[in-house]
């Protein structure tokens, strides 16, 4: 009997790196050192310095990181941010929570990123900042967004997914020069996760930089003095010793993940009833995204054989309820027809070569039947 083939293996760790996070958690424990203890301050620095960032600032989540990097940039009610129709609730989330008017913009068919031809038509004399997502874990070229909407207006990297991803032209990590701010996620199933929520920013603006501090922390930097209207968002001293040691590996795991895609690239380019995410090779592959007519059909297919997939997104936003009656209707063609056919395939670090194989094969099984 076939074994199980999970979508993904949250926090995979060596068994080293097991017996350090529980001595270091039980180290915190026995200090009591738990809120922005010394951990925090490393973990930013660490992070920073291999994200070829200047600085870097916890949070609770990375929700809360987009929260934090609109409130640090003193929008107005009606001032307007573009975000792509093709990403997580939270980007549209956010910019809805900071009470800015959100504007929605259609991605690109063949890469599922924001379509920067079309962020060009949708700015307005309002638009003040926009939110460009690194989906599935592939950077947008943020050089080329940077000249198409100037330097008035804000750009926040949503990173969430591309934790130390690289860009098309280089083979390594460069700095995030074109952004004001990066937001990562630390959610158990990313590819750097904790062990709970978890986020972060990063800038290298050093004025941003001292807002977030306060922001983070109720609008206060040293106790008792509050200058700003903050909220209670920080990053937990346990979770920043957990990402402090997985710190370590991550690099390893997301070339893995490349190696992973490249097979799966490989093997699936020619079932022609599969559409491939055209992707660089600097993305840090957070997920394996196809394309299908028949993905409903085909998720149940493999969930019958013990294979198990999941759908990223199966909304646009402009379809999402909660944002219904807070955005202009406007219908976002290719961010509607992704979130009918992407499915997401299995993809961690730990899965096996005999693995991707049995998958790939049950892909083509399922089509030749058609």
């Amino acid at each position: 009997m076939a074994n199980k083939i999970n979508f993904t293996n949250v926090n995979p760790i060596s068994k080293k790196e097991d017996i350090l996070i529980k001595k270091k958690i039980f180290t915190i424990i026995k200090n009591k050192n738990f809120i922005l203890g010394n951990e925090v301050k490393i973990f930013e620095k660490r992070f920073a310095k291999l994200n070829k960032s200047k600085y870097a600032v916890g949070c609770a989540s990375g929700t809360d990181a987009l929260i934090l990097s609109l409130m640090s940039l003193n929008l107005k009610k009606n001032d307007e941010v573009i975000v792509p129709g093709m990403t997580y609730i939270s980007t549209g989330l956010s910019v809805l929570t900071n009470n800015n008017k959100l504007v929605l913009s259609d991605i690109d068919d063949s890469t599922g990123l924001i379509s920067i031809k079309k962020v060009k038509k949708m700015i307005t004399n309002r638009t003040k900042a926009i939110i460009p997502v690194n989906l599935y874990g592939q950077r947008v070229d943020l050089k080329k967004l940077r000249k198409i909407v100037g330097k008035k207006i804000f750009i926040i990297e949503d990173s969430a997914q591309s934790h130390f991803a690289f860009d098309n032209k280089s083979k390594k990590i460069t700095p995030s020069k074109y952004a004001d701010t990066s937001c990562y996620s630390f959610y158990p199933a990313k590819n750097l996760g904790a062990y709970g929520d978890g986020g972060l920013i990063t800038t290298n603006n050093n004025s941003l930089y001292k807002k977030l501090l306060s922001l983070r922390n109720l609008g206060s930097i040293k106790k008792n003095k509050h200058n700003l209207l903050g909220v209670n968002s920080r990053l937990d001293t346990i979770q920043s010793a957990i990402l402090n040691i997985k710190l370590n590996s991550i690099l390893r795991l997301n070339e893995k993940r490349r190696k992973i895609a490249k097979f799966y690239d490989k093997h699936l380019h020619a079932v022609n009833e599969v559409k491939l995410t055209q992707t660089n090779r600097g993305s840090s592959r957070h997920l394996y995204v196809i394309r299908t007519k028949n993905r409903d059909e085909l998720i149940k297919y493999l969930a019958k054989k013990k294979i198990f997939c999941q759908i990223h997104y199966p909304y646009s936003l402009n379809k999402l309820k909660v944002f219904k009656n807070r955005i202009k209707n406007r219908k976002l063609i290719n961010s509607e027809r992704w979130s009918k056919q992407c499915l997401s395939l299995p993809m961690h670090s730990d899965l096996k070569i005999g693995e991707i194989n049995r998958i790939v094969k049950e892909i083509k099984s399922f089509y030749s039947k058609k």
